[in-house]
């Protein structure tokens, strides 16, 4: 992939999805990067044409000119650079607890909760809430959905019924709750890199889900101390969180 230039070159380019009404992004891989920058005081600008890597991902960025996918070889290569370590006062095993956090939501809370709950139950609500035209929407199901279904049968979590799925994805809840307790952040008293990944799905699963949906009712009612911490996470590192909408009419 050539060279990309960004208008600030001071500044990472990270391309994204536009942004949705009720959260700056559909996307928590999205939500948690560009948290990241901001708990790690970095400079980006956002290109939110929905424009996908060479690799058909998003979001990716732009840094020294050059391309960089997958958000966890981009906050990496972002800590080398910028001598940045949010986690230096972790012990290694708070390390490995935070790396286990994070793998199993990306890599299974994902799929059970976020794509299971959009993409299969209720995908004309997410091409409403997208802005995707009623023209278009018979397309995005035989492309998008499909490949969607086909994707989850093979990492296997499309394998089990809409029951047994939601019963993963609401154990992965239960034990990020639990773990939270009553802390300020997720590993302690003060915010470290894991924050960026548990505010970044939470907040989807709080904000950008389907009205009434399972995961709106679990974490608003039985886990209270989620909700708390994702607006603390809000408050403090999204002053401009409604300046990031999607402005509806």
């Amino acid at each position: 992939m050539p060279a990309v230039a960004n208008q600030d070159k001071n500044a990472i380019l990270m391309y994204q999805f536009p942004r949705a009404s009720t959260i700056p992004s559909a996307s928590p891989f999205a939500l948690k990067l560009e948290t990241y920058f901001r708990m790690a005081g970095i400079k980006y600008e956002s290109d939110l044409t929905g424009k996908f890597s060479k690799n058909g991902k998003i979001p990716w960025v732009v840094i020294d000119g050059q391309p960089l996918g997958d958000t966890a070889f981009i906050t990496e290569y972002v800590n080398k650079k910028y001598n940045i370590d949010l986690d230096k006062n972790l012990s290694e095993l708070d390390k490995s607890m935070a790396h286990s956090y994070r793998k199993m939501l990306e890599e299974n809370t994902f799929w059970a909760a976020i794509n299971y709950g959009r993409l299969v139950d209720n995908f004309p609500w997410l091409l409403k809430e997208l802005g995707v035209p009623s023209a278009l929407s018979w397309i995005a199901k035989l492309t998008v959905r499909r490949r969607l279904l086909k994707n989850m049968w093979g990492h296997g979590i499309g394998r089990h019924n809409g029951e047994e799925i939601q019963s993963i994805a609401m154990q992965d809840i239960k034990a990020c709750a639990e773990f939270l307790d009553n802390k300020p952040f997720f590993m302690g008293d003060q915010p470290t890199s894991i924050d960026a990944v548990i505010f970044g799905f939470m907040a989807e699963l709080i904000w950008f889900m389907p009205p009434d949906h399972w995961t709106i009712k679990l974490i608003t009612e039985e886990y209270t101390n989620v909700v708390d911490y994702c607006e603390r996470m809000k408050a403090k590192y999204w002053p401009d969180w409604d300046d990031n909408l999607k402005k509806t009419k």
